[in-house]
């Protein structure tokens, strides 16, 4: 599918080999959800953006020269590295200072340094972050810190300025962003939320992640300690103007051959991930923490387009297997898996081989099911006596599909169900239960009339005796 935008995109005259890797073609792909015709309008107009930006220069034709003051009155900044080796990047959205903001800078200096600073992720720093992972790192990890952020800070300008800002980031670096944890969320900041996720796409949503003022353990399962500065209760010391990361560190990028200015300018790109044998060595040395290696073979094109292959090793990641050429793990229905080479007879045929791949892996998986999945195929919802709607032929990829539909569609119908049974159930109670207050009424009733008669009673006798 990349390669199928990649040759759209060249046929437009958009693609530049050096710039526009698998992994950004794959970007925009996921943010158009591999709509080819959306995502190649969505990136002629990244294009387009680009060049009315001159934003290709503006690493080395923009200086920010405000930066300390700005970065205080907005404090702001990338600090380490997560668990999985990709930049932190940092926000104290409670310690913004609207006014102090607008007398240090102007919106448009504010907005290219914006700009800026993804480009030097892009550019710089995620390179690094790749060369240290010895795979590709192309999203980052946030932390924004929402305490004391109130409604009176969200006034129209900052909203506006916000919409521009996130609509930038969308349009022209969608699916960067891996994961954010919002830390110190107070109950009044659902409803600031409420106002702000409208500018915000629904895959971002989903990645973002709401922890309270307790939130170390949460965040301790995407970071370690060490990673975690010392503002935040963690072990890491530097402030966000510091720009703490193995970026920053220059005796580690002398060791690695890193030379930090010509990846600014691009007069230079990093190899790609696993280029470097000796880089893991090169870095025993470093008090950073470093992320589990893992290599991510590739296969060349005839035009210089590089495909990741898709065999994985046990750890979920590329594996670290040979890159002399493309091939397919398969995994047989003895539940073996086995890598096999691939003719070099074009795309077409890797496609048919892949997807023979995938199917016999559905059914080494559909080998170790109990019957019983096999049994719901035939029989109906809860009555048994449902219709199947499937089309597709026994055994293909279409029919696996057509088979979790009609699968999910009997679990709803279970589902409600068992809520219609629960509903009856609750009323059956909720009758008993009056049932039981008015019996109790009735001989709550019946005790008065007693004890009034008693009372006549015991009255007569005493004047009997009297």
């Amino acid at each position: 599918m990349v390669e199928l935008f990649r040759q759209k995109v060249e046929e437009h005259g958009l693609w530049k080999v050096e710039e526009h890797d698998y992994f950004t073609l794959r970007r925009f792909l996921r943010a158009r959800t591999y709509d080819l015709e959306r995502a190649l309008v969505m990136f002629r107009d990244f294009v387009n953006w680009r060049a009315e930006h001159s934003v290709d220069t503006i690493l080395t034709d923009f200086e920010f020269t405000e930066r300390a003051a700005f970065l205080d009155a907005y404090p702001q900044g990338y600090h380490k590295l997560d668990k999985q080796g990709r930049p932190i990047y940092i926000q104290l959205i409670g310690k913004i200072d609207v006014p102090a903001i607008y007398r240090i800078t102007d919106e448009e200096r504010m907005f290219k340094f914006h700009v800026q600073e993804y480009e030097r992720c892009v550019k710089v720093i995620m390179p690094i972050c790749s060369q240290l992972a010895k795979r590709k790192i192309d999203q980052t990890f946030g932390i924004m810190d929402v305490k004391g952020v109130g409604l009176t800070k969200l006034t129209g300008d900052v909203k506006r300025m916000l919409g521009k800002f996130t609509k930038t980031d969308q349009d022209n670096y969608p699916e960067m962003l891996g994961h954010i944890c919002i830390i110190n969320a107070p109950a009044i900041f659902r409803m600031v939320w409420n106002l702000v996720k409208g500018m915000i796409d629904v895959r971002t949503q989903q990645k973002i992640e709401l922890l309270g003022p307790n939130y170390m353990e949460g965040l301790l399962k995407h970071v370690d300690i060490e990673s975690i500065p010392d503002f935040l209760g963690g072990k890491s010391k530097g402030s966000l103007l510091d720009d703490v990361g193995p970026w920053s560190d220059k005796q580690l990028m002398a060791r690695m051959g890193i030379d930090l200015e010509a990846l600014r300018t691009g007069a230079t790109r990093l190899a790609g991930p696993g280029a470097g044998a000796s880089v893991q060595q090169q870095l025993s040395q470093s008090s950073l923490p470093l992320p589990s290696p893992g290599r991510a073979p590739s296969e060349r094109e005839g035009n210089g387009f590089v495909t990741p292959q898709t065999s994985l090793g046990n750890s979920g990641r590329f594996g670290s297997g040979d890159v002399s050429g493309p091939s397919v793990t398969e995994v047989h229905a003895n539940g073996r898996s086995q890598t096999a080479p691939l003719p070099p007879t074009g795309l077409g045929a890797i496609a048919e081989h892949r997807s023979r791949a995938l199917i016999e892996r559905i059914k080494a998986i559909e080998s170790k099911l109990p019957p019983s999945p096999d049994r719901a195929r035939t029989q109906g919802g809860a009555g048994g006596d449902a219709v199947s709607t499937r089309s597709a032929a026994e055994g293909s990829l279409l029919n696996r599909v057509e088979v979790l539909e009609e699968a999910l569609e009997r679990l709803l119908v279970a589902q409600e169900e068992l809520i219609n049974q629960v509903q009856a159930q609750a009323q059956q109670l909720a009758a008993q239960q009056a049932a039981a207050a008015a019996q109790a009424a009735a001989l709550q009733d019946t005790r008065g009339q007693v004890q009034r008669l008693e009372a006549a009673a015991a009255k007569q006798g005493c004047c009997t005796i009297m």
